[in-house]
């Protein structure tokens, strides 16, 4: 029971969070559910020492790992504890936040380079 209440407590909480947040403009529902993963696999998904990297992979892979993990029997693994506590909906919004915010742009500038470097050049200060 205790853990019913937990868990509801949790849900709601996170549901307040998201509608204050969608109506003050903030961060998509993806990002918000997704920080949690930034304790181990850094934050936009770009991993700290020893952790995988998921910026950038595909949603679909994303997902596909986190529904596994969430459907492990050892509830003794970290990734188990922490994919159970998402409905699908919720991994599907996750693994797209993680699978965009990896993505480079391939466009290039035409903007001339202006940074401390391009100044110190301009100088003499190689």
């Amino acid at each position: 029971m205790k853990q019913i209440r937990k868990y509801l407590s949790g849900a709601s909480a996170l549901a307040l969070l998201m509608a204050t947040a969608a109506a003050h403009g903030a961060p998509p529902a993806g990002r918000l559910l997704a920080s949690q993963c930034a304790q181990c696999h850094g934050t936009n998904g770009q991993a700290v020492s020893g952790m995988e990297k998921l910026a950038g992979e595909s949603e679909g892979e994303i997902y596909k790992e986190l529904i596994e993990m969430k459907a492990r029997i050892k509830p003794d693994e970290i990734m188990h504890r922490q994919a159970a506590g998402y409905t699908d909906a919720q991994i599907r919004l996750i693994a797209r936040y993680f699978a965009t915010s990896g993505k480079v742009s391939t466009t290039t500038s035409t903007t001339p380079t202006t940074g401390t470097a391009s100044r110190n050049k301009s100088r003499g200060d190689d």
